[in-house]
């Protein structure tokens, strides 16, 4: 099943809903493909149809999937509501959410609205609304803790930011909870500085270069922010895989027994089931071993992404995989 279609209601009431679910109905009539046109029309006609059976003031996702390996247009509809904790962040506890935004059309001065995301853009809302990794970026006048949909507004910078010294100074005052703040959907989890999420929003003129732990980029567009965001936690990504590789060689010169393992997808699979793996970095491709590690989560999960593996140093000469284990153990004497 593929999440085709993801809207947000924001406390409209039923009839608000169904009117903005049935204008986005109207809207899918100028889709070129006949098969999306009618998969949409589907959806929307669907999302009305429960909506009318929701109290007033919901807070709650309506989520469209269908089988792509069939024909057939038609899909199901999942109304998930908003627990009490999502609800008091979005609905004035201080997070402000990014999207596609559609007020009541019958009332466009509403303050209800509901945000609606189509295609791919559907799963990488709902994954990043409900599991995305928060960043901290810092504007001319602002720090922030968000997402690409979902963000947070930290402090007031205050006094103008002019100097690498300015930058450095701030960025060690940020600590969890003082004052960044959690953008969770799932509990009180604020993000703490570390060496790829930090960078400035925006344009700045300093006196000097930054260190490598605090990027910047000449944006304040959250979707450009957040793809920034994406790629220096990569190159992150790969750096700490090559380490746990040049580890494991120096441990292979001392005669020692594993701790860390690289390549062989037989050894990852023998040290995850037997409960071994504390880490793997691996790259995207293996797709199936990331959705099971993450479905269970009791694995670290580093995905490295890009197909230029000359960025990629030793990581893509060791298969793209890597992982450390808990204890040393030699993996062969359990059928690895």
């Amino acid at each position: 099943m593929e999440l085709l279609a993801l809207v947000l209601n924001c406390g409209m009431s039923s009839d608000d809903l169904a009117s903005t679910l049935e204008k986005l109905r109207e809207q899918s009539k100028s889709i070129g493909s006949h098969k999306k046109r009618s998969a949409l029309w589907d959806c929307y006609t669907k999302m009305a149809s429960k909506a009318n059976n929701l109290a007033d003031g919901t807070f709650c996702f309506f989520k469209y999937s269908t089988d792509t390996s069939k024909d057939d247009t038609e899909g199901d509809v999942e109304v998930v509501e908003l627990t009490k904790r999502q609800k008091g962040m979005v609905n004035g506890g201080g997070v402000e959410l990014m999207g596609p935004r559609f007020k009541p059309p019958e009332d466009p001065s509403s303050k209800t609205v509901a945000y609606a995301w189509m295609d791919d853009a559907a799963q990488t809302a709902w994954d990043d609304l409900m599991h995305g990794e928060p960043c901290i970026y810092i504007t001319p006048e602002s720090v922030w803790v968000g997402t690409r949909h979902k963000r947070a507004l930290c402090k007031a910078t205050g006094s103008p930011l002019k100097t690498v010294k300015d930058i450095e100074k701030l960025v060690a005052e940020l600590k969890p909870d003082a004052p960044l703040r959690s953008v969770s959907f799932h509990g009180n989890e604020p993000p703490a500085v570390n060496a790829y999420n930090t960078f400035l929003a925006g344009s700045f003129k300093l006196d000097g270069p930054l260190p490598t732990t605090i990027g910047s980029v000449n944006t304040t567009s959250t979707n450009e922010m957040y793809d920034y965001f994406t790629q220096r936690k990569n190159v992150s990504n790969i750096d700490e895989a090559n380490k746990l590789i040049s580890q494991m060689l120096a441990d292979v010169g001392k005669g020692l027994t594993p701790l860390i393992c690289a390549s062989s997808t037989k050894e990852a699979s023998v040290a995850y089931k037997s409960a071994l793996m504390k880490k793997i970095y691996l790259h995207e491709s293996m797709k199936k071993f990331i959705a099971k590690a993450k479905e269970d989560g009791q694995v670290e999960v580093c995905v490295i992404k890009g197909e230029d593996e000359s960025k990629m140093g030793a990581f893509a000469q060791y298969g793209k995989l890597v992982f450390e284990m808990f204890y040393r153990c030699d993996l062969t004497t359990m059928g690895a």
